[in-house]
């Protein structure tokens, strides 16, 4: 994020939204983690429910990408066989990413749930799934300035492949 232009302040992961939105953030970035997204999702849901009905541009990765399903209304679900290590091919899909669907990024991965793909409300479209196994590797939320990914665009094994996604980010924010 850094590298992309931004300014960046960590909190931590159960910090209430008055909290956050005291600090007048331009965007919020929901970070990965380990675990079952449906308990961290308890403390985290409500928070990014919050924060997407204020319109603040979110982009979440791995956990932080689930969070965001779940915050939209999609479900998660634990896999047959978790994605673990790099050389992942996702592709890009959905009209959001018109401009470069059809598009294959070399991801890394390290996670045991995905965001259940056949689960994503209307106004949530699919824009990356896993070659591997077709299971659900990124969402946009139409209307609003949020979006994540399952993978970790920060590991670069492509090496270069996902840093758009923070240069994405960072064009959202102010």
């Amino acid at each position: 994020l850094v590298k992309a232009g931004a300014k960046v302040t960590v909190v931590p992961a159960q910090t209430s939204l008055d909290e956050v939105l005291a600090l007048k953030p331009d965007g919020v970035f929901l970070s990965n983690g380990p675990g079952d997204p449906a308990a961290t999702g308890e403390y985290a849901v409500p928070v990014i429910q919050g924060l997407l009905e204020r319109d603040v541009p979110l982009f979440g990765i791995c956990l932080g990408h689930q969070m965001l399903g779940l915050a939209a209304g999609a479900k998660t679900a634990k896999m047959h066989q978790g994605h673990r290590g790099a050389n992942h091919p996702v592709q890009r899909v959905g009209e959001g990413w018109a401009e470069t669907s059809g598009l294959v990024e070399i991801t890394s991965m390290n996670h045991g749930f995905a965001v259940d793909g056949t689960t994503l409300p209307p106004e949530v479209e699919q824009t990356h799934v896993s070659l591997f196994d077709g299971s659900n590797c990124g969402i946009a939320i139409k209307g609003k300035r949020a979006f994540g990914v399952q993978y970790h665009p920060e590991a670069s094994p492509g090496p270069q492949d996902s840093f758009y996604l923070f240069e994405k980010f960072v064009g959202m924010l102010g």
